[in-house]
C-alpha cells in the first residue's frame, strides 16, 4: 500500500483508496502478488507443487504455465507400486524424503510393466490390455487386447510411447525381447499392427523424432544391429550403416539417453557397467569417456532408465537417497545409482514427437 505522501493535507483521498482487506488486514492468499508466487513456487519439492497448484484457481494458473520447466530441474525420484490385487498405489519419494502418494486408476487385475514419457504401464494379465498413466498429470490412454502374449517378465518387456506428427495421435509400441515382432497401437483406433524382422529384436527407444532398435541376427547372435523404425508410409525396419559394431563389446544392449545423447548400456555386475555413445555424424559407437563427468545414469533394478545432467538435481549429490556406483573400468568411469524403480519428472511432461 502506498501513502499519499500529504495526507493531512488530502483527507478526501481516504475516500478514492481501493479497499484490500477486510480480514483483521489479512489478505487472502489467492491474491499473493504473482512475482512473489513464482518465487515461492520455484522453491518447493515436487510433492509441494503439486498441492500448489490445486490450492485455488489463482495459484493453479501461476503452476501449469512453468509446470514444464519445474520438473525439468528436479532429479528422479525413487517410486513404489503397492501389489495390491484391487487397486494399486503409487508412492514417490523426492531427495528430500517426502513423499507422494496416489491411487492408480484402472489397475485391478494389472501389474506394473515399464515407465515411458512419465507414463506407468500397467498391463492386464487376463485381458492383455494396457491402461498408461501418469501420476503427476493424471492423464491417461487405454491401448486395447494385444493379439500377442507380449508379457512373459517385466525385464524381457521394452515399451515406448510417441505422438505422431502425421496423426497428430499417441502411438503406444510394445517389445517382447528377444522376438521377432514390435507391435503398436494408436491411441482411440482400437487396433494393433505390427512389424515382423527376421532378426531377434534386444531394445526399442525414442529419440530426437525416431524409433531406434538394436537387433540381432538369427544365424550371427554376436552381431548387434542398430536400426531404425518407420511407422509411415509401411511399418518397416532398416538396418542403418555404422563405421564399428557392437559385436565384441555387448551381449544384451539396451537404450538409454538424455535429451542429448543416445547410449547403449549393458550391466555387467550390480556395480559394473559399459556403456556407448552414438555419434551421429560419424555413425559411429563410441566409448563414453567426453563429458563423462556431465552426466549420472539411473538404473531400475537391471534396466537402464535414464541419463541425467548433473547440473539439473546438484542439491541431491549429497542425500543418502541415492546410491552410488562407480564402473570398475577406468577408462568409462562416470555416476551409476541403482534403484528397484526410478520415476523421472524431467520426463513426465515431455512428447517424444515422431517426424514422419
Amino acid at each position: 500500500m502506498t501513502r499519499s505522501q500529504n495526507y493531512d493535507d488530502d483527507t478526501s483521498s481516504s475516500s478514492k483508496r481501493i479497499k484490500t482487506w477486510d480480514n483483521g488486514g489479512v489478505a487472502p492468499w489467492s491474491d499473493l502478488n504473482h512475482d512473489a508466487l513464482f518465487i515461492v513456487m520455484t522453491q518447493l519439492g515436487i510433492v509441494d507443487f503439486v498441492a500448489f497448484s490445486k490450492v485455488c484457481k489463482s495459484w493453479r494458473s501461476q503452476a501449469l504455465p512453468n509446470r514444464k520447466r519445474f520438473m525439468a530441474s528436479k532429479p528422479p525420484m525413487l517410486m513404489y507400486i503397492s501389489s495390491h490385487v484391487h487397486m494399486k498405489e503409487c508412492y514417490l519419494q523426492d531427495f528430500e524424503g517426502k513423499i507422494f502418494k496416489t491411487a492408480l486408476p484402472h489397475s485391478g487385475g494389472r501389474i506394473y510393466v515399464g515407465l515411458t514419457c512419465g507414463y506407468l504401464i500397467l498391463y492386464g494379465w487376463a485381458t492383455r490390455d494396457f491402461w498408461l498413466v501418469n501420476p503427476i498429470t493424471g492423464h491417461e490412454l487405454h491401448f486395447p487386447h494385444v493379439p500377442s502374449h507380449v508379457y512373459s517378465g517385466e525385464s524381457k518387456v521394452s515399451a515406448i510411447l510417441v505422438f505422431s506428427s502425421l496423426t497428430s495421435k499417441w502411438v503406444f509400441l510394445i517389445l517382447k525381447r528377444f522376438n521377432h515382432r514390435i507391435w503398436f497401437s494408436t491411441a482411440g483406433e482400437g487396433a494393433w499392427n505390427h512389424v515382423y524382422t527376421t532378426s531377434h529384436i534386444l531394445d526399442i527407444h525414442a529419440f530426437k523424432g525416431k524409433i531406434y532398435t538394436l537387433n540381432y541376427d538369427s544365424y550371427d547372435l554376436t552381431e548387434r544391429n542398430f536400426c531404425e523404425m518407420r511407422l509411415n508410409p509401411a511399418p518397416k525396419l532398416t538396418i542403418l550403416k555404422t563405421e564399428n559394431s557392437l559385436k565384441q563389446e555387448f551381449y544384451y544392449p539396451m537404450f538409454v539417453s538424455s535429451g542429448e545423447n543416445l547410449y547403449v548400456m549393458e550391466t555387467c555386475s550390480k556395480d559394473s557397467y559399459k556403456v556407448l555413445e552414438m555419434d551421429f555424424g560419424e555413425m559411429k559407437w563410441l566409448p563414453f569417456e567426453k563429458n563423462r563427468d556431465d552426466y549420472t545414469f539411473f538404473i531400475s533394478g537391471s534396466k537402464p532408465g535414464a541419463a541425467v545432467k548433473q547440473d539439473l538435481w546438484v542439491e541431491a549429490q549429497s542425500q543418502s537417497l541415492y546410491m552410488r556406483y562407480d564402473v570398475t573400468d577406468k577408462s568409462e568411469k562416470a555416476r551409476f545409482f541403482t534403484a528397484d524403480l526410478w520415476y523421472f519428472p524431467h520426463k513426465c511432461l515431455n512428447v517424444d514427437l515422431l517426424n514422419e
